[in-house]
């Protein structure tokens, strides 16, 4: 067995004289086996409890630990949770962590997510990693991964975000992980190792409509976009093909020209060759013209094809 270092009998002299600093380590050397003394739960909330009652904050967060883990005595979730209040209070970062994880969980507390979220907020403006991490993990919809979600939650176990009812059904008959197999308040209400049935018509009517709500209102989003691409694609296409009547009477009277052109000289043939060469880059872009007002006309259709069928999913969720 090794001997305790120098440090821990300086601790011990401190302690002994009434330092709470000095029996906060002694527990925490105690509670890890550290600094030449043995590891010992029991000595470890000795010292915890004696630094607690003098009103030492982190201390008084160790002790709630210990009670939260039954380290050194009967596990007591109240009265870890009544040891992190003190410290947390007092403004103990990780106290006020370990008590917004309980209180967002419901871990051996009763649920209470807003206190839960008071508390993780308070720790992690002290730039606790594992309280901001928890606060963005609570601000997720469980659904769809989305973030900053604030304001609709399962309203049987009251421990699922969503972003919206239609996210919630979904998840509730997941392949994957339906929340039905796992939602806790149903789970209770029908019996130990029963299975949660599916809602009842009833229970999820308002979940229903505003899933309805939330599809209108998707596919009135659609309809205006959809009508929107139609009428630039229908603009398109009139300038499209304002462009190849332009392009296609110029062709013509460059065919005139050529058709007319004397070809004696060779100045008069230079003057044909140059005619020929402008009725050529007239069908090209005549070609090229044709072509763009048919991708113009294609993409209006499409369009159209998107606006009524948009138009019939909203009707059929009206």
């Amino acid at each position: 067995m090794m001997a305790p270092s120098e440090r821990a009998k300086q601790a011990r002299m401190d302690a002994d004289g009434g330092s709470a600093e000095a029996q906060t380590a002694l527990g925490v050397w105690h509670l890890h086996g550290e600094e030449g003394l043995e590891e010992d739960d029991v000595k470890a909330l000795a010292c915890f409890r004696e630094a607690a009652d003098r009103g030492h904050l982190g201390a008084q967060g160790f002790l709630g630990g210990c009670y939260f883990e039954g380290k050194g005595l009967t596990q007591n979730f109240a009265l870890a949770a009544e040891w992190w209040r003190k410290a947390a209070d007092q403004g103990d970062a990780t106290a006020q962590f370990c008590l917004g994880k309980v209180y967002a969980h419901g871990e051996g507390v009763k649920k209470d997510l807003p206190l839960g979220k008071m508390f993780l907020e308070l720790s992690a403006a002290q730039r606790v990693k594992e309280a901001v991490a928890l606060l963005q993990e609570l601000r997720k919809c469980v659904a769809c991964g989305k973030l900053d979600v604030h304001h609709m939650i399962c309203s049987r176990c009251h421990n699922r975000r969503y972003c919206n009812a239609g996210c919630q059904l979904r998840h509730w008959a997941s392949a994957t992980d339906p929340h039905k197999l796992s939602c806790v308040k149903r789970r209770e209400s029908a019996g130990p190792g029963a299975a949660s049935p599916d809602p009842s018509p009833g229970q999820d009517e308002s979940a229903m409509k505003e899933a309805l709500e939330v599809t209108a209102s998707t596919a009135a989003a659609k309809v205006e976009a959809a009508t929107t691409a139609a009428g630039s694609a229908r603009a398109a296409a009139r300038a499209t093909v304002t462009k190849l009547e332009s392009t296609v009477t110029a062709m013509t009277a460059a065919r005139a020209a050529v058709s007319a052109a004397p070809a004696a000289s060779k100045k008069e043939k230079k003057k044909k060759a140059k005619l020929v060469a402008k009725l050529k880059a007239a069908e090209t872009a005549s070609q090229a013209a044709s072509e763009a007002n048919s991708v113009a006309m294609a993409a209006s259709e499409a369009a159209m094809a998107v606006q009524q069928a948009a138009t019939a999913v909203l009707k059929a969720a009206l």
